[in-house]
């Protein structure tokens, strides 16, 4: 399949980026019911964004491709504890837009499909290849099968590898060439991780 260079924008607009060159090939289609995750869009009242049941759709990949294009003074971060996944936001309006790891040791980035624009998203991000955490899901009449985690841990590390030999492991707009996030963010408090827990 065709590469395609997909538009990523908040909810108000001030914020957006672009995943270039994006295809099933260059990243893994994951739906993921963890707890986590739910508090993170109850923790900025996201909780729209997220798929019936309590998922998230994400798309993961790598932050070489990722140009931030509008609204860089908008882009916030939160951690759910000191060593927990930097999730991203558009402060602006509190849209979910990415999470990454705290550092550039591991070429990752999960893009949340919520916030990617046009017609061609669901082509470009492909079938879901895993679903994790189901036990973790809200109730719901439907079954949920936990599904692909190895082969979804398995595609990180080849895209990691992959990305190492281009010399683009460490290349992302959201950390610094000394391999510092480009924003400081906020760590949620015992308390505040608790009420924003489903």
């Amino acid at each position: 399949m065709a590469k395609t260079d997909i538009a990523i924008a908040c909810r108000c607009g001030e914020f957006g980026a672009v995943l270039k060159d994006a295809s099933p090939k260059t990243g893994s289609h994951v739906h993921c019911y963890c707890k986590d995750c739910q508090a993170a869009a109850h923790a900025i009242g996201a909780e729209d964004t997220l798929m019936a049941r309590g998922g998230t759709d994400i798309f993961q990949t790598l932050s070489v491709d990722l140009e931030i294009t509008k609204g860089a003074d908008k882009l916030a971060a939160f951690r759910l504890s000191p060593k927990g996944l930097m999730r991203y936001y558009a402060s602006c309006c509190d849209t979910p837009v990415f999470n990454t790891l705290g550092h550039t040791k591991l070429a990752f980035i999960g893009v949340l499909v919520d916030a990617m624009q046009g017609s061609e998203v669901d082509k470009t991000v492909g079938k879901v290849i895993a679903v994790n955490a189901v036990d973790a899901a809200q109730p719901g009449a439907e079954p949920l099968k936990a599904y692909g985690f190895n082969k979804a841990g398995f595609n990180i590390l080849a895209r990691h590898f992959g990305a190492l030999l281009r010399g683009d492991a460490k290349k992302s707009p959201l950390f610094d060439r000394d391999g510092q996030p480009v924003v400081v963010p906020r760590v949620l408090s015992k308390e505040e991780r608790k009420a924003a827990t489903p």
